[in-house]
């Protein structure tokens, strides 16, 4: 019986054997037996945090990017440089839109074909200091990958004939979650200010749909 591969970015970084792969997400590279297999490229000013992900030549594997209005914390993942729609590998987003400060980071996983996002393909759940992430797939009790953090180094165990391009992405957006939300990060001020507004926008929009009757909007009067 052949083994499941799982293959989100690529099926080049599906292995038939567990590997250790090491992300210093500080200095944007992953390593495996330490010999750099990614590194992160940003641009000076992204108001989206985009993040493109290359191998050893420059070659973009795939770019990461938030959306800027979402209750969830959305984040989308396309091929290569690209970032747009039809190029959509898979998106990502909060568990719950209430996260009190400190709660686990939770990421519910859809492929692009899943449009319709009723039931996530993987999870994601992870420590709210990140000391600890587990990566899952639907309907199976294996994980597919477990990262540990040792001082700032990303130490991910990744099962075998899983793409470890996709787990890489993934824990991106951990580390992404994280910065964001604590507020100290290597992310100019411009980035978190964009975030806070991308929530305030979305509230905003909903206090106004549950307050709609026909055409008319309710509004307190001064």
């Amino acid at each position: 019986m052949a083994a499941t591969v799982i293959s989100v970015i690529n099926s080049d970084y599906c292995v038939a054997n567990s590997i250790k792969l090491n992300i210093d997400m500080d200095k944007g590279v992953a390593y495996i037996n330490d010999e750099v297999i990614f590194r992160v490229k940003e641009p000076s000013i992204s108001l989206r945090d985009r993040r493109a992900v290359c191998d050893v030549s420059g070659n973009p594997i795939f770019t990461l990017q938030k959306k800027l209005i979402t209750l969830h914390g959305r984040w989308e993942v396309f091929k290569g440089a690209s970032t747009d729609s039809g190029d959509l590998v898979l998106s990502a987003k909060r568990s719950s839109i209430l996260v009190p400060h400190k709660k686990n980071i939770d990421l519910d996983v859809f492929l692009a074909k899943n449009t319709e996002e009723i039931v996530w393909d993987f999870k994601v759940s992870a420590g709210a200091n990140k000391k600890t992430a587990d990566i899952s797939a639907r309907g199976s009790s294996t994980i597919l990958a477990k990262m540990k953090n040792n001082r700032g180094m990303f130490e991910v165990e990744v099962q075998p004939n899983v793409d470890y391009g996709f787990i890489m992405a993934l824990l991106m957006m951990v580390d992404e979650i994280d910065h964001l939300k604590s507020g100290h990060n290597n992310h100019n001020t411009t980035e978190v200010a964009a975030e806070a507004f991308g929530e305030a926008s979305a509230l905003i929009a909903i206090d106004a749909a549950v307050t709609t009757d026909g055409d008319d909007v309710t509004a307190d009067q001064p």
